[in-house]
């Protein structure tokens, strides 16, 4: 079973507040922007927020599917 769209939103958010807070971290370590693709840890915790993006894309993707198909039912039971 897939993870419902209300637990993906909720880590989504737990997942932006952590990187947030090792940004502001490394604001105070004075880390360019730019740089910061290079320190492993925002690295860990940015894929850690594209990969539940993902998985809410996905989810998406198949509630459209789920629609889709119980149109075309109804629509053939109308027949």
């Amino acid at each position: 079973m897939g993870q419902t769209q209300d637990s993906l939103d909720r880590q989504l958010t737990i997942a932006r507040e952590k990187l947030a807070k090792y940004v502001s971290v490394l604001d105070e370590k004075k880390v360019a922007a730019s740089d910061r693709k290079r320190d492993p840890i925002w690295r860990n915790l940015d894929a850690n927020c594209r990969q539940i993006r993902t998985r809410l894309c996905a989810v998406d993707a198949v509630a459209a599917r789920e629609a889709e198909c119980l149109q075309r039912k109804e629509a053939a039971a109308a027949e």
